[in-house]
């Protein structure tokens, strides 16, 4: 049965569409509710994932999180406004020509392969010298890097960052500051990589 219009999608919908997608990725892995795909190299996940919008038609998005921490999160985007969102009545005919916009517009290029250097120089582009989670994005990626100068600066400029408002520090933040005091050590101590290292097999372990 077609779907109306102004009816929004199923779950079960949706996953089928994220199928069509996955199988032109065939190097990525699905994420586990099944609304997505993902691949890894080193501390980043590339994650491009389909929003169910509140009517029939879903929206490609993409982000690219560290594998160390459950935040911080950069590199969010979404398409032009000609492939932004597409209808579900009209996935069949359309999906192709969105992948195409997906490889042309998507960054770091989800064809080519992965760099962490690559993902660094973006990240660089676009930070927010000011944001907490920029600023941990930046320190984990320079510290994989082996550019402990400016992995040591990003850590600093974190610590020493105040919230815009008078209300608590929400516990996400928290625990990205805890992280890079505890990430400067390291560099001080000439292990700046092995901490990224231990912290990507304990978040994976969780």
């Amino acid at each position: 049965m077609k779907l109306s219009k102004y009816k929004p999608m199923t779950q079960k919908q949706l996953k089928d569409i994220v199928a069509d997608y996955a199988s032109a990725f065939p190097e990525w892995t699905l994420i586990t509710d099944g609304v997505g795909f993902s691949r890894s190299v080193g501390p980043v996940t590339q994650l491009i994932w389909f929003q169910k919008m509140n009517y029939a038609a879903y929206r490609p998005t993409h982000v690219v999180n560290t594998t160390a921490l459950s935040m911080p999160r950069m590199l969010h985007q979404v398409l032009d406004v000609k492939s932004r969102e597409t209808e579900y009545r009209l996935h069949e005919s359309k999906w192709r020509s969105v992948l195409a916009a997906m490889e042309q517009q998507f960054k770091p290029a989800i064809r080519n392969p992965l760099e962490v250097a690559e993902v660094l120089k973006l990240c660089k582009a676009e930070a927010r010298l000011s944001a907490a989670n920029d600023l941990a994005m930046l320190a984990i990626l320079y510290a994989w890097e082996g550019l402990d100068a400016e992995a040591h600066d990003a850590c600093d400029r974190m610590q020493k960052s105040t919230p815009s408002t008078l209300a608590p520090i929400p516990e996400w933040e928290e625990k990205m500051q805890v992280f890079s005091k505890a990430l400067s050590a390291a560099i001080d101590a000439g292990t700046g990589r092995q901490f990224i290292e231990k912290s990507i097999e304990e978040s994976r372990a969780k």
